[in-house]
């Protein structure tokens, strides 16, 4: 290596290492603030420590396999979307991990491979595993990425010369019965690849129904716990802050999932014994918001943190990142492997709502459904810059939404720490006016 390169090479990793201690320190300061709440649950310790792991200390999921025979000597399989059907992963004795990139510093690494404008998950994705700023992208031994926008489409073509790729080609118009059959054969491809992964050398792994039943069962029971956790969440006292229901939700990115249920069975009984004993240190009046539009992702932890700093309880919110993660189930009606790979396809196409879906009138209609099942104040509709479907979407949002007269926020940032102030000041406004009507009608 000559002078130059040598230089050159010196300078990047020089870079890396201060952005790795950038990451560990943003990481830690949303950690942190989570831990300094006297009011946080005991069950979310194991959710911060699982953050902590991954994001701070980076210990990532192979630092479990000598602990834990789940995980020992399994092959990890990264995920960028909730498109990506586990349960075929776990059938096949692999592993998920989600990917989908949520810090400033990885989207600093990412500005080099990409446009400037492109969405800051698609840059951060890129740079966390250009850099191998964190463990968990080094450890994957291939990568999924769904096709549900452009930038995805492109990210698989640069991620490629980091890791192996599989695209998965995601129908945009899901009720034609030529989408659903094109994605179920999507699924049977992906089926066979997972077996090449995990078998021998000159033999697949064969995921048959023994196989297939026991991971629809591991996974559905992620989701009715999950759905627990809803449910607690639509108590007329607050019994969990947002920020913290959201951080669990993300954390099941970053373990396995009987873990991950383990844990929220342990949370959600805290939680409901917290609603009978009337135990809300929250404030029946704080003003319920939904968080909807372009997912949160840990540790840009900036929007939840500012709503409830300001008094705001976030309730409920419908992200693929939130509540969209782990909500519908899987359902079958026999046991054989045609009849769940049916179920599986049915289940991560129809129900989604993904705005990359036209039409998407079930947006509409779900989003209104959480705001009666939820009794919400308002909505904070975040867009992250670049984003163009989620924010497409908006319009019809508040038009439907100003029928029912539920005030619509509307956020554009990315994952720069430098809007934080500006953020505040419209947020603290919002939050405020509800504050004003309440006192104004109990004036009246």
């Amino acid at each position: 290596m000559n002078n130059k390169a040598k230089m050159a090479s010196d300078q990047l990793q020089r870079r890396k290492a201060r952005l790795v201690r950038s990451l560990a320190d943003s990481a830690e300061t949303a950690l942190a603030e989570l831990d300094g709440d006297k009011n946080l649950p005991q069950g979310m310790r194991y959710f911060v420590d699982i953050m902590r792991r991954t994001f701070v200390t980076d210990e990532g999921l192979l630092s479990k396999r000598s602990h834990f025979q789940e995980v020992s000597n399994k092959k990890l399989v990264g995920t960028y979307c909730i498109m990506v059907p586990e349960e075929l992963i776990y059938a096949a004795g692999a592993v998920p991990v989600r990917l989908c990139g949520g810090s400033y510093e990885g989207a600093n690494m990412g500005d080099e491979f990409v446009p400037k404008d492109t969405c800051p998950v698609v840059k951060a994705s890129i740079g966390f595993c250009s850099a191998n700023l964190i463990s968990a992208y080094q450890e994957c031994d291939v990568v999924i990425i769904p096709t549900t926008c452009d930038a995805k489409r492109k990210m698989g073509e640069e991620l490629s010369r980091f890791k192996q790729v599989w695209m998965l080609e995601v129908p945009h118009v899901k009720e034609s019965e030529g989408s659903q059959r094109q994605w179920l054969e999507q699924l049977y491809a992906l089926k066979k690849n997972m077996e090449t992964l995990t078998g021998s050398r000159f033999r697949r792994r064969k995921i048959g129904r023994k196989e297939l039943t026991a991971a629809v069962k591991m996974v559905n029971s992620a989701r009715n716990e999950a759905r627990r956790l809803n449910d607690i969440r639509k108590a007329s006292s607050p019994v969990i802050l947002g920020r913290d229901a959201m951080l669990a939700i993300n954390a099941y990115s970053f373990d396995t999932a009987s873990e991950w249920t383990r844990a929220m069975a342990v949370l959600n009984d805290e939680l409901e014994s917290r609603c009978r004993e009337a135990k809300s240190p929250y404030g029946e009046h704080a003003p319920r918001i939904l968080l909807a539009g372009c997912p949160i992702i840990f540790p840009n932890w900036k929007i939840p943190t500012l709503v409830e700093e300001m008094g705001a309880v976030i309730v409920a919110d419908e992200s693929c990142m939130g509540s969209r993660y782990l909500y519908d189930p899987v359902a079958t009606t026999e046991n054989s492997v045609t009849d769940m790979m049916v179920g599986i396809a049915a289940r991560y196409l129809m129900p989604c709502v993904c705005p990359s879906f036209i039409p998407n009138e079930d947006r509409l209609y779900r989003l209104l459904q959480m705001v009666d099942d939820f009794n919400i104040s308002g909505i904070i509709y975040h867009v992250l810059k670049g984003c163009v479907i989620y924010d497409f979407e908006l319009i019809r949002v508040e038009k439907v939404m100003k029928e029912r007269n539920i005030p619509v926020l509307r956020i554009e940032t990315d994952y720069s720490p430098e809007d934080i102030e500006q953020l505040r000041t419209r947020i603290e406004a919002f939050v405020e006016m509800f504050r004003s009507n309440r006192l104004r009608r109990k004036g009246g």
